[in-house]
C-alpha cells in the first residue's frame, strides 16, 4: 500500500502553515458534533492513555476529556505556535499534556495508547508512515478515529466559498482533502472493523465570524503572500455576506465525517 500526503506542495515545512494564525484558528474554526465525540466513545470502550495527533490548539484534545474523564490524555502537534496556543488556551480542568511531535514519529512506546485521534489533518500526513505509527503504538485492539468537519456540498455558501478560493488562493483546488481515508484502513494488513460515519449539523455564522475562520486557514495564507489583507477579505465578504439570513447569519450545512479501525 502506497498513501502519499495530497496537499503540501505550497509548503516547504508543515511545521510553520499556520504560524501567526492560531489565535483565529482557536476561535474561529468549528467544533466537532457531540454525537460523533459520543461515537468513538462507543466503539473505543475503555480508553486509559490517548492521543490527539496534530492536535492543533486543541479545538478536538479538550472536548476529549468530557468524553474520557479519567484518561491520561496528550495532545501532540509539530508547529510551535500551535503548541503555545493549545497551552494558552487549556484550563487545569482538562489535565492535558502537550508534546512537540509529527504524527509519523510518535513519541509513545510500543502498545502504550489504547485510543489515536486525527481532527481535520490526515491530508498533512506520510500516510503509509502514521499507518505504521498507529500499528507499532497502539495495544492490540486498540483504536484509530479519524475525524473531519466538512461543508456539505452542493449548498449555497460551499459553492460560493470554494469558488472565491479557487479564484483568489494560488494552487487551491477544493478536493485537496479528497483521499479515501476508509478504503485505505479496510485495506491495510493491520486493521479490522472499520467504519465510517456521518453526523450533520448547522454552523451558524456572521459573515465577520465566517471571515475569521478564512482567516485562520493556510488557504488565506497562501493568499496574502500575492494580494493585501484588506482587499483579499474584502472580496470574499462581498461573495459571501448576500447570502447570510435576515438574522444576518450564515447558515452552513456541515458534516462531522468520523472514520474508526482496531488496529492488531
Amino acid at each position: 500500500m502506497t498513501v502519499k500526503r495530497l496537499w503540501t506542495g505550497r509548503w516547504a515545512d508543515t511545521r510553520d502553515i499556520f504560524d501567526g494564525l492560531t489565535g483565529d484558528y482557536d476561535r474561529y474554526r468549528p467544533r466537532y458534533a457531540t454525537a460523533s465525540l459520543e461515537r468513538i466513545r462507543g466503539y473505543a470502550g475503555h480508553v486509559a492513555r490517548l492521543a490527539d495527533l496534530a492536535s492543533g490548539t486543541g479545538i478536538l484534545t479538550r472536548p476529549l476529556r468530557a468524553v474520557f474523564p479519567d484518561a491520561l490524555i496528550v495532545g501532540t502537534e509539530p508547529g510551535d505556535d500551535m503548541l503555545a496556543e493549545a497551552a494558552r488556551a487549556t484550563g487545569p480542568e482538562h489535565r492535558i499534556r502537550w508534546l512537540g511531535a509529527r504524527a509519523e514519529a510518535l513519541p509513545f512506546a510500543d502498545g502504550s495508547l489504547d485510543l489515536i485521534t486525527a481532527g481535520q489533518a490526515v491530508h498533512w500526513f506520510d500516510r503509509e508512515a502514521f499507518y505504521r505509527e498507529c500499528r507499532r503504538a497502539l495495544r492490540p485492539g486498540g483504536t484509530l478515529a479519524v475525524l473531519y468537519n466538512n461543508r456539505i456540498e452542493g449548498s449555497a455558501i460551499a459553492e460560493v466559498h470554494e469558488s472565491t478560493l479557487e479564484r483568489v488562493s494560488p494552487g487551491y483546488w477544493r478536493g485537496y482533502r479528497d483521499h479515501d481515508t476508509d478504503g485505505e484502513l479496510r485495506n491495510h494488513p493491520a486493521t479490522r472493523d472499520v467504519e465510517r460515519r456521518r453526523d450533520a449539523w448547522s454552523w451558524d455564522r456572521t459573515p465577520d465570524e465566517f471571515i475569521g475562520y478564512i482567516r485562520s486557514t493556510s488557504h488565506c495564507k497562501a493568499a496574502l503572500r500575492v494580494r493585501p489583507e484588506d482587499e483579499l477579505l474584502a472580496e470574499i465578504h462581498a461573495a459571501i455576506a448576500p447570502l447570510a439570513d435576515g438574522g444576518g447569519l450564515l447558515r452552513v450545512p456541515y458534516e462531522t465525517v468520523t472514520t474508526l479501525a482496531r488496529f492488531g
